[in-house]
């Protein structure tokens, strides 16, 4: 597991920082990647399409209503379906449960490119990025603050696997997924780190490399705006929240970014900003990831 994600990262970082001599490698030639959303994104698409098609590969997009997963067609009849066609799938779902269905009935590779619980291909080029900006990721402190939500979750093992230690501060109700933080910490206990879920943002930040936070109202939450917005404001990564981080910290966020809510302007696009960086890197990352599983 650890060597897995150390390979995509090594592989990622020397990718990006080598210019390619001569002719471009394409480990990905005459091979096609579908790629089924269930809920639109601008990052994931754009960078895996670019992504694939760097690789010497092809890309399709198959939007929301051309599937209907477990509506239209069984999971396990789309599964086999584009396992004929196909040499591996990018599924964005909303169902974790519906993404290892997929998988389990697929004859090729499935990537998860989001679903409820994890997001870890964001996971991968947030690492990358922080080992691109500090140069290592064992003995860092990351402190997640906000909505203990998919990215959350992907982050403790993350962070875990590589021994970063991480600290997730979130309101006690939205806290993140308590059997993935056991996982996450027992992970954490045989790597020397530790990662722990806390409530107040000002001692999680505390000495942190590094700030990341997420938008508190996301796809398919719209119905509660209005109560997230009020529990999650004393969560807003700010000047004021800030003070207590290591001098050299880094602002991180997997956007879209909703300035004024989770982040305040002056930090979104301040000098501790690395979120374009970090938004370049879902390409770096997923290329690794699809050289390496495709």
């Amino acid at each position: 597991m650890k060597d897995d994600l150390e390979k995509i990262l090594e592989k990622a970082l020397k990718t990006k920082t080598e210019p390619q001599k001569g002719r471009r490698p394409e480990p990905l030639k005459r091979k096609v990647l579908a790629m089924v959303f269930e809920k639109p994104s601008l990052r994931t698409r754009v960078s895996f399409e670019i992504g694939v098609s760097q690789l010497g590969g092809t890309a399709l997009y198959i939007g929301p209503d051309e599937v209907q997963m477990g509506k239209r067609e069984t999971v396990a009849d789309v599964a086999k379906v584009l396992s004929g066609y196909a040499n591996g799938i990018m599924y964005r779902a909303f169902s974790n449960e519906v993404m290892r269905e997929l998988a389990k009935h697929a004859t090729i590779p499935v990537i998860n490119g989001l679903d409820d619980m994890e997001h870890p291909c964001q996971c991968a080029a947030d690492l990358l990025t922080i080992l691109e900006k500090k140069k290592t990721l064992k003995g860092l402190q990351l402190t997640y603050v906000g909505d203990g939500n998919n990215v959350c979750n992907s982050l403790l093992l993350g962070c875990a696997i590589t021994g970063m230690n991480m600290r997730a501060a979130t309101p006690k109700q939205h806290a993140p997924n308590a059997e993935i933080l056991a996982k996450a910490q027992a992970i954490a206990q045989e790597k020397g780190c530790v990662v722990e879920a806390l409530s107040n943002p000002f001692e999680a930040v505390e000495g942190a490399d590094v700030i990341y936070t997420d938008t508190w109202v996301s796809m398919g939450q719209e119905s509660e705006k209005e109560e997230r917005e009020k529990l999650f404001l004393p969560y807003q990564v700010n000047a004021k929240l800030a003070e207590k981080a290591s001098k050299e910290w880094i602002f991180m966020h997997c956007l879209p970014a909703h300035r004024g809510y989770e982040v305040s302007e002056e930090i979104m696009d301040g000098p501790h900003s690395v979120v374009f960086d970090q938004a370049e890197n879902r390409l770096h990352a997923q290329k690794a990831i699809l050289a390496a599983v495709l």
